[in-house]
């Protein structure tokens, strides 16, 4: 490929860059060893187990192959181009780059796996030691669902009831697993005694899992009664409330959502066998929630509705200042600037958007800031026009300074109005006809 490329200029061959040359090196150590494990992991593991480490071998002795194709490019008696020398060098980098790269999760996956099974004896003594300990624990679990079955209703216990039984029932095929680990060890048949030790490892840990859930639900059943008397406490106070607001004035809604805690307050606080602490909390709550609710809007609400009012007149202020600065612009064309038109722009562009605002606190300051630039636009807009003024008074000025009088004010306009005509002597006629 690179030969039609860089011709035949026939040169002293360059010298390969020692981080190109160490880079090879280190890649084609890398293949061999590879090479080797592929070996060794066949016979100790079979053709299934080593297939990811057959094909990445493939892909990296191509790659490898590749990079010493480029080295002898930059070896042969052809002179490269430092750009050309920099192109193969950077080349091969990558290429023995990604032969390692290729070859060094396969090769790691074996190294662990041979790892495992060397410390197979170990691990299957480890896991018969936390099997025996388990048992002691499922006793534990078993005294513990028994005395919770007790106090509460089956449906709150659903969630454990089982997990005893089940955790004995994983521990009982940790063990059988584990026997066959032993076995095939013994036997030499490596791939399958490690399998039977994951087995029974994660046998292990699911009937761990099994355990502490009963214990955490223990713990979470006597938060659930903590809670519940502090929520009822709160849910009486809320009841209170409710019901002193309905004595001033009747809300149907109110009124349904104070008899809906009231009901749930009973039930929560009625002692009695076969309870759910859980469900009992979530009603209270969701009643507790959905009173609280009603009872904010109810506190707001004269809030609201000063608010409300405020925001009418607001309203009504910033459209009248955006009139005002609209017609003053209009009424003196050409005269006003870009400044007070933007301002006046932002000020129409606020209140159209007032619409989409549902806080009314929001939209009220949003109005009153359309107000201040509306305000803003016409006064800019006074001052442009006061400006414009100024400078025709000095235009309708004579060249020693002396002002025409009032001819001179008409002679502005019916300059203004002609628009450059040569005036000059009917502009002199007209000024002493005026004095």
């Amino acid at each position: 490929m690179f030969g039609g490329i860089f011709g035949d200029r026939r040169q002293q061959p360059a010298e390969v860059s020692p981080e190109v040359g160490a880079a090879l090196v280190r890649a084609d150590e890398t293949v061999r060893r590879a090479t080797d494990e592929l070996g060794y992991a066949t016979a100790e593991f079979g053709e299934t187990s080593t297939r990811e480490l057959r094909s990445a071998l493939a892909a990296a002795q191509r790659h490898l192959q590749e990079a010493f194709r480029l080295q002898a490019l930059l070896l042969d008696d052809v002179q490269e181009t430092p750009a050309e020398q920099q192109q193969l060098e950077a080349g091969a980098l990558a290429a023995a780059s990604e032969a390692e790269r290729l070859l060094r999760q396969p090769v790691d996956a074996l190294a662990a796996r041979r790892a495992a099974l060397q410390a197979a004896p170990t691990t299957i003594a480890r896991l018969r030691a936390e099997v025996a300990d388990l048992g002691d624990r499922i006793t534990e679990a078993r005294v513990v669902v028994e005395n919770l079955s007790g106090r509460y209703s089956q449906h709150a216990m659903l969630a454990v009831a089982d997990n005893p039984d089940q955790a004995e029932a994983l521990l009982g095929f940790a063990e059988r697993s584990l026997a066959l680990a032993e076995r095939r060890h013994d036997s030499g048949r490596a791939e399958d005694a490690t399998k039977a030790i994951q087995v029974a490892s994660d046998s292990v840990h699911r009937a761990v899992d099994l355990l502490e859930a009963v214990a955490d639900f223990e713990v979470e059943t006597v938060h659930a009664e903590s809670t519940l008397a502090a929520v009822l406490a709160d849910s009486r106070s809320d009841v209170t409330e409710a019901r002193q607001m309905l004595a001033v004035t009747p809300d149907d809604r109110l009124g349904e959502a104070a008899a809906a805690l009231e009901a749930a307050i009973t039930d929560a606080s009625e002692p009695r066998a076969g309870a759910d602490p859980f469900t009992t909390l979530s009603r209270l709550r969701t009643a507790n929630e959905a009173l609280e609710a009603l009872v904010h809007e109810r506190r707001s609400r004269p809030q609201q509705e000063r608010l409300r009012a405020r925001l009418v007149g607001a309203l009504a202020d910033a459209d009248r200042q955006v009139a005002l600065a609209r017609a003053f612009i209009a009424d003196h064309p050409g005269r006003v600037g870009s400044d007070a038109r933007t301002r006046l722009a932002q000020a129409e562009r606020l209140l159209d958007g007032v619409v989409q605002v549902d806080d009314s606190q929001t939209a009220l300051a949003q109005v009153r800031q359309a107000a201040d630039l509306a305000a803003a636009a016409a006064a800019t807009a006074e001052r442009d026009v006061a400006a414009s003024q100024q400078g025709r008074w000095h235009a309708d000025t004579d060249w020693g300074g002396r002002g025409r009088g009032s001819g001179a004010g008409l002679g502005g306009m019916l300059g203004g109005v002609l628009g450059g005509m040569m005036l000059g002597g009917i502009l002199d006629d007209l000024d002493m006809d005026l004095d």
